[in-house]
């Protein structure tokens, strides 16, 4: 059928999910709502993001538009914390692969968010290209369902399978024990989906901000690949300094309070990254 002031195409089970989203954080209910979607890259994530999103801002009486979504973090974080009865898209599949640090620092930021902003009633999607890569907390506690995005025969695009919380955590755990990734065998329903991403937000204006997202990326790395460098270049110095001062590297770890593996690791750093080193001799 075909919904909201858009008229677009929606499978039916699909929109059941999204009423009881809706459901969930209307009235004197204090709930949010995060749902995951994931897929390889152009198979259509972002589509089936906006068009859940639009529904359930069109049902709630909620505004969405590209001040809903977010490529940051940072920023995803701060409008969700200062903000209630929100629809938030993170679409982290536009910047797949660019983000060094994603596992380290985005996970950690995610998770602090969703641990304190219950209360707000946002409705979430989040945008990933595997599963897998979210913290345990996101996929199998936090999220309520998740989309999975493919083409059929690899070459029929707008198709999804849809998990709900006992089928996530079965999928879940069988890639942890198996690293194999059956979308086939534990999902809860499957459906189609139709473009949405003119129709819900102009391209042009999604593509914009789309690039400067991956523009920041770049720039952001660079900044942290050079403190990473002068970080590793310090563990390995002071290494040497412990070595050749003949200080125990026990006490010193006991003073950072980390494990002395750690400290002798810092000995294998010209090693394992020698163009760091290149203009360092000792003999």
């Amino acid at each position: 059928m075909r919904y909201t002031d858009k008229k677009y195409y929606m499978d039916g089970r699909m929109v059941k999910i999204l009423d009881l989203c809706c459901d969930r954080s209307s009235g004197k209910r204090k709930m949010d709502n995060l749902i995951l979607v994931d897929g390889d890259e152009g198979y259509g994530k972002t589509n089936v993001a906006l068009g859940c999103c639009y529904y359930v801002a069109w049902k709630l009486k909620r505004p969405f538009g590209m001040a809903n979504v977010f490529f940051d973090v940072k920023k995803l974080t701060e409008f969700a914390k200062n903000t209630t009865d929100q629809v938030i898209l993170w679409d982290e599949a536009a910047l797949q692969g660019l983000a060094s640090d994603w596992s380290t620092r985005s996970q950690k930021d995610l998770v602090k968010l969703m641990m304190v902003v219950r209360k707000k009633r946002h409705f979430f999607i989040f945008c990933i290209p595997k599963f897998f890569r979210l913290n345990e907390y996101l996929v199998l506690d936090r999220s309520i369902g998740l989309i999975h995005v493919y083409a059929r025969h690899e070459k029929e695009l707008g198709r999804f399978v849809y998990f709900n919380k006992k089928a996530k955590e079965k999928l879940y755990h069988a890639w942890r024990k198996t690293r194999q990734r059956n979308y086939r065998r534990a999902y809860t329903f499957h459906g189609s989906f139709v473009i949405t991403e003119g129709k819900v937000i102009g391209e042009d204006e999604y593509d914009r901000e789309k690039d400067k997202a991956i523009s920041s990326v770049g720039e952001k790395d660079e900044v942290l690949n050079k403190t990473k460098a002068k970080l590793l270049k310090y563990q390995y110095h002071t290494y040497r300094f412990l070595k050749e001062n003949k200080i125990a590297q026990q006490k010193f770890a006991d003073y950072l309070k980390i494990s002395r593996v750690a400290i002798s690791e810092w000995g294998d750093i010209a090693q394992k990254h020698p163009d760091l080193f290149q203009r360092v001799v000792y003999a």
